[in-house]
């Protein structure tokens, strides 16, 4: 039995943002997740779309006031376990407090007006599971949050649903490995060719949907990938160091961190959300041949044991 390894985008994603978080991740298997304010209303607000999206779907009446007092608990409850960071204002200068608001007062609608203004519109993936090989070394898995058909043309509409602040800037829209990797999951499912399927991003606390994927973007995608995957079998794990260290399982910075990870990266950034201007790093990469020296030698300066 031929035996491929499996890829989801965030492990492509990963290795796309710090190599080196890649290996400590998926070659050593180091187990390292951390939750955060931003993760758990951002799972609150993916779990309020998918329910509303299914009664849709099944054509049964949505129960907002249901949704909306589970909501307002589990908000209460993330709440009270990030008490600090709940409060801290984004890129739109909003907190928590006010966006999730925003988003029972109107953006929880926006789904049932989206299916009513496209009366010929139909949903036919609610965290759509996909399972696919491409060429023979590999197999892409994972979930798409949701796809419409339309039914007049057959064109299909790959959606992600992302809670950010604010909107993503063009350069970033232009060739998105994740719907590169979920339009070829849509042409396996399906059987429609690129030109038949569109994708974009709704953001439910900015209320908007953005395109993703300019002309030509699967093919510049499946360069990326082909890269990636280059860098991977070369054994190239360079880190990255960037603000994302302060949100990383393997670094002090992060508040998140648990205690048996947070000093496995000797080379992070020094950026903080407290102090953003920051940008100088630990320590230089100089090699994985130096690796090891250089994480003894920080472990030593800071007292640390492991």
């Amino acid at each position: 039995m031929e035996i491929t390894e499996k890829y989801s985008y965030s492990k492509l994603e990963v290795y796309v943002n710090c190599p080196f978080k890649y290996k400590l991740i998926y070659v050593d298997k180091i187990k390292a997740f951390t939750q955060s304010v931003a993760t758990e209303l951002g799972t609150l607000v993916h779990e309020t779309e998918e329910a509303i999206a299914h009664a849709i779907q099944e054509k049964r009446a949505i129960n907002y006031d249901a949704l909306k007092q589970r909501f307002i608990a589990k908000r209460e409850e993330i709440k009270n376990k990030y008490p600090v960071d709940y409060e801290v204002k984004d890129k739109a200068g909003t907190t928590y407090e006010e966006k999730t608001t925003k988003y029972l007062e109107t953006g929880i609608y926006n789904l049932e007006k989206f299916m009513k203004a496209h009366p010929t519109y139909e949903i036919v993936g609610i965290e759509q599971s996909f399972n696919f090989k491409y060429k023979k070394s590999y197999t892409f898995i994972g979930y798409i949050d949701r796809v419409f058909r339309d039914t007049a043309t057959n064109h299909y509409i790959i959606q992600d649903i992302k809670t950010w602040p604010v909107p993503h800037e063009q350069k970033e829209l232009t060739t998105p490995l994740q719907f590169v990797v979920y339009a070829m999951a849509a042409r396996q499912l399906w059987g429609v060719g690129t030109e038949s399927i569109s994708c974009e991003y709704y953001l439910p606390f900015c209320e908007l949907t953005q395109s993703a994927g300019t002309k030509g973007y699967l093919a510049r995608g499946v360069s990326k990938i082909e890269k990636i995957f280059a860098g991977i079998l070369e054994k190239s794990f360079a880190p990255k160091p960037s603000p994302l260290c302060n949100y990383c399982a393997f670094c002090p910075t992060s508040p998140e961190a648990p205690a048996h990870t947070k000093h496995m990266c000797p080379y992070f950034s020094h950026w903080t959300r407290e102090n953003r201007k920051d940008f100088s790093t630990e320590n230089e990469w100089m090699g994985m041949e130096n690796h090891e020296y250089i994480l003894e030698a920080y472990h030593k300066q800071y007292g640390i044991k492991g």
